[in-house]
């Protein structure tokens, strides 16, 4: 039999085997560590400076893992090479260590990974064991599943706590941001709290809500999605404290924007000569973060809290941001378009400097 086919062969019933005769799995090793580069003559071991590596390479003992299999998996396709042969191509590889000993001869095995660009958070090689050799490192995932879980849980009783107190220091502050109609009329007056006084302090409340809830919103999302949203690697956490860490990290990151964001907008309007419309777009603009991403993250917790983890769905729901951006273009031209009497032109440059350059680097950054 040619030694290609007879290799996919074995790749292939190692890979899909375990799932069919019930054989468990369960973490060993992580090889990251091991990761190396060929640099002149030599392999010097790869760091996340290496920006232009298309290959790595790492050593595996057949002997120490006889019994284990080798995980490879990347959102991005790659091409395996053990000791200088072709051995696979995909974006999830399951290969036992003992059939690769006996197909390639050899119990030191080099395993070289080919892809357009290697990145360290995007490329997962892993050996794992079978449970009944596993140790103590299953307890350790199921920890740290628990403790995000356990901070979902806190961050929705944060916000919730947080919005009871906003809503009983300004009651109608809080019914006008809250107000579905606002978002969509055509005819709404200008002469409510919310445009008078932007740095009043329970407006900044609820700026920094908006921004809190949004990041929260974003942080379980990335805790799941795959790794080809670059964006989501910045946002691991290992821990319920350094989940909690990251989403006020975020929630600050957010809040800037918004800053930025109120700076843009008024500043435009006057540069425009239109500075009757700043306050009913930007405050109509929290108004649709607040309402939309309100609802959708407690679709989100109870999604989540029920064991739901589909990668499709929450790349949905990270896809969601974007959609409603676009959206709020449209929403917001049709909106100020009654209430100017400057020319179309003139208020579609106006949108595309404050909302469609943002849009386009929210696109970049998020879904790189």
């Amino acid at each position: 039999m040619n030694i290609k086919i007879f290799l996919r062969l074995i790749i292939f019933f190692v890979a899909f085997g375990p799932s069919v005769f019930g054989q468990q799995f369960s973490f060993k090793k992580d090889l990251k560590a091991d990761w190396m580069v060929y640099e002149g003559s030599a392999y010097v071991p790869f760091t996340d400076r290496d920006d232009a590596a298309r290959t790595i390479y790492f050593w595996v003992d057949a002997e120490t893992y006889a019994v284990d299999r080798l995980r490879l998996e990347s959102s991005q396709a790659m091409d395996l090479f053990v000791n200088g042969q072709v051995a696979g191509h995909g974006t999830r590889l399951v290969l036992g260590v003992d059939s690769l000993s006996k197909v390639f001869r050899s119990t030191n095995l080099l395993v070289g990974i080919r892809q357009s660009k290697i990145r360290s958070g995007g490329l997962t090689t892993v050996v794992e064991q079978p449970v009944q050799f596993a140790s103590g490192v299953d307890d350790l995932l199921l920890r740290k599943s628990a403790a995000f879980k356990d901070f979902a849980i806190t961050g929705v009783i944060v916000l919730l706590l947080m919005l009871v107190v906003i809503i009983r220091l300004n009651p109608k502050l809080a019914s006008d941001y809250f107000s579905v109609t606002r978002i969509f009329s055509m005819r709404e007056g200008d002469d409510g709290q919310l445009y008078l006084r932007i740095a009043n302090s329970t407006n900044i409340l609820f700026y920094v809500y908006c921004s809190m809830l949004l990041a929260y919103y974003l942080i379980v999302i990335f805790h799941f999605v795959p790794d080809r949203y670059t964006v989501a690697l910045s946002f691991q956490a290992d821990s319920f404290s350094m989940a909690f860490l990251l989403w006020l990290e975020l929630s600050v990151i957010i809040l800037l924007v918004f800053m930025a964001k109120i700076v843009l907008v008024y500043g435009l309007s006057f540069l425009f000569g239109i500075r009757e419309v700043a306050g009913i777009h930007f405050f109509n603009w929290v108004r649709l973060f607040l309402v939309i991403f309100g609802f959708m993250s407690m679709v989100l917790f109870v999604y989540y809290i029920s064991h739901g983890q589909s990668e499709t769905f929450l790349s949905t729901l990270l896809r969601l941001l974007s959609w409603v951006m676009a959206g709020w273009m449209l929403l917001i031209f049709l909106k100020l378009s009654s209430r100017m009497s400057h020319s179309m032109f003139h208020l579609f440059s106006y949108i595309c400097a404050t909302e469609l350059i943002p849009f386009l680097i929210t696109i970049k950054v998020l879904y790189n």
